[in-house]
């Protein structure tokens, strides 16, 4: 929010710069909503916010962490990340094998080196 502003951006403008509605916005910004990972809905709405914000490295990173940490901030899920695992039950599966067994942040790092290889 406080970049948004010094950008003289108001909710509506940025929300328009985004093709996302001010309320949409104004709930990610104030930590009513979970922030959407890449969906069909939302596609690289996290890159947008960057770009529009001109984000140098350090802030366009602290962002990402922030994006991805809101989803656990107040038992929030991310829509698309429940609908997934909905409908994908060896996910949650994986993800209850991976809690038992510890996984580290290196072995989560790795699977996900492994999966952007398939793309």
């Amino acid at each position: 929010m406080l970049k948004r502003k010094e950008k003289g951006l108001t909710i509506r403008g940025f929300a328009s710069l985004l093709g996302i509605s001010p309320a949409f916005l104004c709930d990610l910004e104030s930590g009513n909503r979970a922030f959407p990972a890449n969906s069909k809905k939302y596609p690289d709405l996290l890159k947008k916010i960057i770009e529009k914000l001109e984000l140098n490295a350090n802030d366009a990173s602290l962002m990402s962490k922030l994006a991805d940490e809101s989803m656990l901030s107040k038992d929030k899920i991310a829509l698309e990340v429940k609908e997934y695992l909905q409908s994908v039950p060896v996910a949650q599966q994986a993800l209850r094998k991976a809690q038992e067994n510890n996984v580290t942040d290196e072995q989560w790092n790795e699977f996900i080196k492994m999966i952007e290889r398939k793309k």
